[in-house]
């Protein structure tokens, strides 16, 4: 029979925070290695085999004869789990009734990070510096120059 959840242990500061000592580890979960060869070391769960009761993590890999990297699977019971994933809302709804039988405070669920890619354009914003207002010049636009830079070229190979 196939397991469904790997349990992975918390660390001290969840434990505390959620009132749990085990919760089982998903993709996306940020972990730590507490024993073995690669102790110390930790990332993102990249990957979780059920079969195997496995885990493997962004950035640890094991070479092979080729020159190529290989996910490294590491067993749950050497890991610690240091940040939870909680944007999943069925997570965090058991994570809540947890902290609540316990009478703890609940988390505030996390917020999906927001794309660098995309900038809202906004009007200049004023920050202060040692009690000063500076107003922050408002940026050109790219077009302006691109045809600035377009017409200093047009210049130069007028001049030869």
């Amino acid at each position: 029979m196939l397991n469904t959840k790997i349990n992975v242990a918390l660390n001290h500061e969840l434990r505390k925070k959620y009132g749990i000592r085990r919760f089982p580890v998903i993709k996306g979960d940020i972990v730590k290695i507490v024993s073995g060869s690669r102790k110390g070391e930790g990332g993102k769960v990249i990957a979780v085999s059920h079969k195997t009761n496995k885990i493997s993590i962004e950035g640890i890999t094991l070479p092979k004869a080729d020159g190529k990297q290989v996910a490294y699977y590491i067993d749950h019971s050497n890991l610690v789990i240091t940040k939870l994933d909680l944007s999943i809302e069925g997570r965090y709804n058991k994570i809540k009734d947890i902290t609540a039988r316990r009478n703890l405070p609940i988390p505030e669920p996390e917020k999906p990070a927001e794309s660098e890619a995309t900038p809202v354009e906004s009007e200049p914003v004023e920050e202060e510096a040692g009690g000063e207002t500076i107003d922050l010049p408002e940026q050109e636009d790219k077009e302006d120059t691109s045809e600035e830079e377009e017409n200093l070229e047009e210049d130069d190979n007028n001049e030869n």
